[in-house]
């Protein structure tokens, strides 16, 4: 009788919603596991759409942002993909329709806005309250927060730094960094509410 060999399998990859908990819950690692799976994906869909790579990158960015900070209620079938598609699609249409590129400015490759809505549509408000009134204020609850998380923060608003410098800077994965700054932000909002409730 001849013994069987059966061949291990290999571990199967968990699924988008189980990520998707993970990474609300506060696991980084899930976190940077939903980007690097669907990273490529709202490239090429919003490079569709926008005149260049750089820009298309920016709106993967922004789109995983809002996946993390409101998620659709159901995934169709289990995965994000078509969600996040229509995000991206509506992200990328809506750059087009504000004119809203950006232009290379000198040799480093960094991009300044050409346009900026008049409406003030698209205007970070915590990088707005940054350099108002409420500044101090919200540099006091920042340095509450974490050493790590206060250093993002920093880089990001008073330095800057896009989300890719960030990453490159503290030596992370780019989805890492804009799961640390999601978290980041989170945390000052709920700080400043209870100062403010």
């Amino acid at each position: 009788m001849q013994e069987e060999h059966s061949q291990p399998t290999a571990p199967q990859e968990p699924g988008d919603a189980l990520l998707l908990k993970g990474a609300r819950d506060g696991d980084d690692r899930a976190a940077q596991r939903l980007f690097d799976r669907y990273q490529r994906t709202l490239v090429d869909a919003a490079s569709r759409y926008l005149p260049s790579r750089d820009l298309a990158q920016d709106v993967a960015q922004e789109v995983f942002l809002k996946l993390l900070e409101s998620p659709p209620s159901r995934l169709s079938g289990g995965t994000l993909r078509p969600w996040l598609l229509r995000v991206a699609r509506n992200l990328s249409l809506d750059r087009v329709r504000r004119g809203k590129f950006e232009i290379p400015v000198g040799e480093s490759g960094e991009y300044a806005s050409a346009h900026q809505p008049a409406d003030g549509a698209g205007v970070d408000p915590l990088s707005t309250a940054m350099r108002s009134s409420d500044a101090e204020r919200i540099r006091h609850l920042r340095r509450q927060l974490p050493q790590e998380l206060q250093r993002l923060l920093e880089a990001r608003f008073e330095q800057g730094l896009s989300f890719q410098q960030i990453a490159l800077r503290e030596g992370i994965p780019l989805g890492t960094a804009l799961w640390r700054l999601h978290h980041a932000f989170k945390l000052l909002r709920q700080k400043w509410s209870a100062e403010n409730g």
